[in-house]
């Protein structure tokens, strides 16, 4: 006969504004939150009167926060991501109130009982447009990789519906303070099993790679649009797009290709097409250059030479012996 372990509570700990002067509240709330959830920026309307309070317990590797706030706006910017300790991702589930979440150019509404993941490495913006209370998973990234190989595809997308997504809604659902002082299993085997559902509920990330190219699509047209820019940077795309440096590259990479190799690519087939028109016949191949985004002429004749074999006026002579 197997032996059951006894499985250890763990101890929660506990914030509240309560426990400060209400003119301290929001600044009270603002450093608890950096200290003992996550680095961010938070506002609110409601900064004479605001109200919260913080329920952390830790499921093995994983911190289970239970939140109850009045309307507060939040913010994870590039400065606060910078300032982290470690990376992570939150798996979020609101039980009261309404919320909306941008991340990664994906912006969802969120409904009491519906989950989402997020890339805390990421900038996102979470607008709860009234009081509400949550739960929030704090996920290390090492330890998720080790169920979800590529969790950074799945943020912004809301874990719903039937199946899988259902399963782990209900799941969550059931944990409370109370449910975590009384597990059946040790904690950590708790934590596996959510972040088994969680995996379940991605599913083969079927959403991921037409959100991808999705991504991908934007991408290429902004390069299509910009690339006669000779300043055009991975940066000032990736700003265009609100998205971080390592969304962007990771766009590319995904479709087997880098933004330089794209911006390339798109200024060389246009200087190709101005040295091919008859009309064009008097434009200088330095024109051409600045006309195709490049700066330095002598760049662009190592580069036109590389793609099409032959030097830019070279390749203008045999296509004007060709029409003749």
């Amino acid at each position: 006969m197997g032996v059951r372990l006894a499985a250890q509570a763990p101890a929660p700990r506990r914030w509240s504004t309560d426990e400060v002067d209400s003119r301290r509240a929001l600044a009270y709330w603002v450093d608890t939150v950096c200290d003992r959830f996550l680095e961010m920026d938070i506002d609110t309307p409601l900064r004479d009167c605001f109200r919260a309070r913080l329920d952390q317990v830790d499921l093995g590797p994983v911190t289970a926060s239970f939140i109850d706030a009045e309307t507060q706006h939040v913010h994870r910017t590039v400065g606060k991501i910078a300032r982290s300790r470690y990376p992570v991702f939150m798996l979020l589930q609101f039980r009261t109130g309404h919320a909306r979440l941008r991340q990664l150019g994906h912006e969802t509404l969120l409904h009491p009982g519906e989950c989402v993941l997020i890339h805390g490495s990421e900038p996102y913006d979470l607008e709860c447009l009234q009081a509400t209370s949550a739960l929030a998973l704090r996920l290390p990234e090492e330890w998720l990789k080790g169920w979800l190989p590529h969790p950074e595809r799945v943020p912004g997308l809301p874990l719903n519906g039937s199946g899988w997504g259902g399963t782990l809604r209900a799941a969550l659902s059931c944990l409370d303070l109370q449910s975590c002082q009384q597990l059946a299993l040790p904690s950590g085997v708790v934590a596996e099993h959510i972040a088994g559902l969680l995996t379940l509920a991605v599913g083969p990330e079927s959403q991921a790679p037409a959100a991808r190219r999705g991504l991908l699509d934007e991408l290429m047209r902004t390069l299509r649009d910009r690339f006669h820019e000779p300043n055009l940077s991975p940066r000032s795309v990736a700003a265009q797009h609100c998205i971080s440096m390592r969304s962007l590259h990771y766009a590319f990479a995904a479709a087997g290709t880098t933004f330089i190799e794209q911006l390339m690519r798109l200024r060389l087939e246009r200087a190709q097409q101005l040295l091919s028109d008859p009309r064009l016949a008097e434009l200088s191949v330095a024109e051409v250059a600045a006309r195709s985004g490049f700066m330095d002429p002598s760049h662009f004749a190592r580069r036109f030479r590389k793609r099409f074999a032959l030097a830019p006026q070279q390749f203008r002579n045999q296509r004007v012996q060709a029409r003749h």
